[in-house]
């Protein structure tokens, strides 16, 4: 009996991280894994990094799984025809809400699934959980933060995720304060970085979870298609070419810059993903919201050889044009690398449409 676990929760919340760590954890006792990956944009981080993992992987782009059902649907019939499943993580895009009624109960009417079959788990930085639960200003607009708060309301399962960058006080704290004003869900609290920091969560889904299917979410989809267009994505591809060990620095550089820029612009972040690549090795960086005073960017590894590919997901609280201007003036900035070629293969910038889901079964 095959199962889908749906995979929700806030841009960076660290659900691809725990994603991997599962499917590694399953696949290590002989499971069949099989992994959807959901975005706006095109060119996903993501769905590039599941695969270098040997992680079977689709991708649903161009929308979120709500407005793309059909593409989601003919993705699982992929998955299953192609690598038969014992289990399927869908993650929705971090800008996504209403997963229920447009995702979930599709799935039970439509393809047959029981409700035994079939999980929502909502991921949370706990950093950002902590700051909203404490009444504390999160880094974003009004209607950025009521798809935040309206993913936290719609869990039936709510993974408090880095927990690991809390002392253990204010962790225990936290969760505390999560069950008191959340009785009715099932509370985890776990770092994602490795195959035994997910093993709770994977006790859950084992245990055959079944959601409260009987009220659906309230949420207002003018305030919830105001917040997804405040957000503006960045995708691009990058071609590296020089030597190895420059192309590296010049990486290293380029994103620490990249970071400081945003941080002088006080932009907020939802989440910054680079991927670096030679087809051979590679490496995956992630900004969120929580990590600007930290040396996100540790040295590369020195076994790449030129050329690399560097792909960039941004996902910023700003005008797209700030965004572009952004990235092509740290590149201009950096033109006095004169050993290094970067050529764009591919880029775009946009804010997200309005929602408008396929179905919406309440």
């Amino acid at each position: 009996m095959m199962k889908i676990h749906l995979v929700g929760g806030f841009l960076g919340s660290g659900k691809t991280t725990a994603i991997i760590s599962a499917s590694k954890s399953l696949m290590a006792k002989g499971l069949k894994i099989g992994v959807i990956t959901n975005d706006q944009g095109k060119y996903l981080v993501d769905t590039h990094f599941l695969r270098l993992e040997d992680i079977p992987t689709v991708e649903v782009n161009g929308g979120c799984f709500c407005c793309n059902y059909t593409n989601f649907d003919e993705s699982l019939d992929l998955l299953t025809a192609r690598f038969r499943p014992d289990i399927i993580f869908a993650e929705s895009v971090g800008s996504c809400a209403d997963i229920v009624a447009t995702v979930l109960q599709p799935l039970l009417k439509y393809k047959g699934n029981s409700p035994e079959e079939t999980s929502l788990s909502v991921f949370t930085d706990a950093r950002l959980l902590k700051a909203f639960l404490n009444g504390r200003d999160l880094p974003f607009q009004e209607g950025v933060i009521y798809i935040f708060e309206k993913q936290i309301e719609e869990a039936n399962i709510l993974v408090i995720n880095k927990i690991d960058l809390l002392d253990q006080k204010d962790a225990n704290e936290l969760v505390r304060v999560t069950q008191l004003k959340y009785p009715e869900k099932v509370i985890i609290a776990q770092s994602s970085l490795s195959p035994d920091t997910v093993h709770p969560w994977l006790e859950r889904l084992n245990s055959n979870p079944t959601y409260a299917l009987d009220t659906p979410l309230s949420i207002d989809y003018r305030i919830y298609g105001s917040g997804e267009q405040i957000l503006a994505w960045y995708d691009s591809v990058y071609q590296l070419s020089g030597e190895a060990d420059q192309i590296l620095s010049w990486i290293n550089q380029f994103i620490t810059t990249i970071r400081d820029r945003i941080m002088q612009e006080e932009i907020s972040v939802g989440h910054l993903k680079f991927l670096v690549s030679d087809g051979i090795h590679h490496q995956k960086f992630s900004i969120t919201s929580g990590d600007y005073a930290e040396n996100t960017v540790d040295m590369l590894n020195k076994l790449y050889r030129s050329p690399i590919q560097l792909i960039t997901n941004a996902r910023l609280e700003c005008p797209q044009h700030q965004i572009q201007q952004i990235f092509h003036g740290v590149i201009d900035q950096m033109k006095s690398w004169q050993a290094i070629d970067c050529f764009i293969q591919e880029e775009q910038s946009f804010h997200p449409g309005f929602p408008e889901p396929t179905h919406r079964l309440i």
